[in-house]
């Protein structure tokens, strides 16, 4: 059974859900009120278990304290989790809803219209949702110490609001990093991957073979014999390649890749993901194509080469700083504003 929960059903019927054994919550973003609304005893229940995002301000590190963290081995975090999935043995639910008090209303109304669906713990929705909690649980981290500190100064230097990255600097409109860091809303969906270097055939087609691999193993095959000739000749310019696992999960559909060739030559290319592949050896890989109209439809005005011009400076001070690990994402422009504000302030 399933059922449509609109903005008055959700926030009671997630409550009710967590009052389940086994309660399992791959959730975002944890706001005030959220362990005391959701667990009475305002700590996890022994068989229960939590996943949420720390690096993008969302979750208040007073709440996970209140949950247990960072003493308690059963609350995780997930670099770019944006999932709301809440389960336990009364059922599952999904939908738009964060932990607080905007997407379910513990302390007031909810001030976000939400929506979710219900599902019944012995439908093959429930069963497919667990095994991906089980998936992903994997490949999530403790919250301990280091985590938690890391939450607390994400929650403090979150950016509020569409206002500047740093108080009285002038928006420049012919800067990509300016553009961003004004304008957070039309941004968080959208990633930013600094690289440095390029992919090489044998990569390209290691991953290929990967993807192929796992079409296959699917109850219905999604890609067709014109598909799979298609991938196996993917321009090597649009592969990314030996990226952290953390790195594939977190990946946005669409991203704007800021590049250093080997000569010091900085350009911008805008791009939407496209497959993505896990390899042994922990070794992640993107798929990925440049469509023609992208960039505008982002919301960038100049041409890449003049906004790369324009940024270059900023660009290079940012290379610096990875230039241990080589390639950097940052999975929303809230990430990349962060890292801004950091910049010295002439920059």
């Amino acid at each position: 059974m399933s059922t449509f929960l609109d903005d008055r059903e959700l926030g009671p019927a997630i409550t009710n859900l967590m009052q389940g054994s086994k309660s399992q919550c791959a959730v975002a973003f944890w706001g005030n009120g959220a362990s005391s609304a959701l667990f009475p005893n305002k700590c996890l229940p022994a068989d229960a278990r939590i996943i949420c995002d720390i690096t993008m301000g969302g979750s208040n590190p007073k709440e996970l304290r209140d949950l247990g963290a960072p003493n308690d081995r059963r609350i995780k975090h997930l670099r770019g989790l944006h999932a709301k999935v809440y389960l336990s043995t009364r059922g599952l639910i999904t939908g738009s809803a964060n932990a607080s008090t905007n997407g379910i209303g513990f302390l007031a109304v909810a001030k976000l219209i939400e929506a979710g669906t219900f599902h019944a713990p012995e439908s093959e929705v429930y069963t497919s949702a667990s095994r991906w909690f089980e998936k992903i649980w994997k490949c999530a981290s403790v919250v301990d110490k280091p985590a938690l500190d890391l939450a607390q100064r994400a929650w403090d230097q979150k950016p509020r609001g569409d206002g500047p990255f740093a108080e009285g600097r002038p928006s420049n409109p012919a800067s990509l990093l300016d553009v961003v860091a004004h304008n957070l809303d039309r941004f968080r969906g959208v990633g930013f991957a600094f690289t440095i270097g390029n992919s090489t055939t044998e990569q390209r087609d290691e991953t290929v073979a990967a993807v192929i691999e796992k079409n296959k193993k699917l109850a219905v095959p999604l890609l067709s014999s014109r598909d799979q000739k298609a991938l196996r000749k993917w321009r090597v310019g649009d592969v990314f390649s030996e990226w952290k696992p953390e790195d594939i999960y977190a990946w946005p559909e669409r991203f704007v890749c800021a590049h250093r060739g080997p000569r010091g030559h900085f350009s911008y290319w805008f791009y939407e993901r496209v497959h993505t592949a896990v390899l042994q050896g922990d070794r992640g890989m993107v798929l990925a194509r440049r469509p023609g109209m992208l960039r505008r439809e982002l919301g960038f005005k100049c041409g890449a080469n003049a906004t790369a011009a324009v940024d270059a400076h900023r660009a290079s001070l940012i290379f610096d700083r990875i230039a241990e690990t080589e390639h950097r994402l940052y999975e929303s422009g809230e990430k990349l504003a962060q890292l801004l504000a950091d910049l010295p302030a002439e920059c």
